[in-house]
């Protein structure tokens, strides 16, 4: 009786199955660090620069210079 349930279960093809894993975890870790990549230049570089961008649009070094001056934060600067 054990000869037949033996002889009916196929043995697992073992050839090659550490490089087949090995191929096939470096396929899936190389898109999963892509995405990683791509995600943290959009969600976090892009507007990040954007933001950047934006305030040296409209900053006034001079302007900010006077406000610290008249608030007293420079002590090295006396009128």
């Amino acid at each position: 009786m054990s000869s037949e349930v033996a002889s009916r279960i196929q043995k697992p093809v073992l050839r090659g199955l550490h490089n087949a894993t090995i191929k096939r975890n470096l396929i899936v870790s190389s898109v999963l660090c892509t995405i990683a990549v791509v995600a943290m230049k959009v969600l976090h570089n892009d507007p990040k620069v954007r933001d950047y961008a934006e305030f040296y649009k409209t900053y006034d070094a001079n302007k900010a210079f006077q406000r610290m001056k008249d608030a007293g934060l420079l002590q090295s600067v006396k009128d």
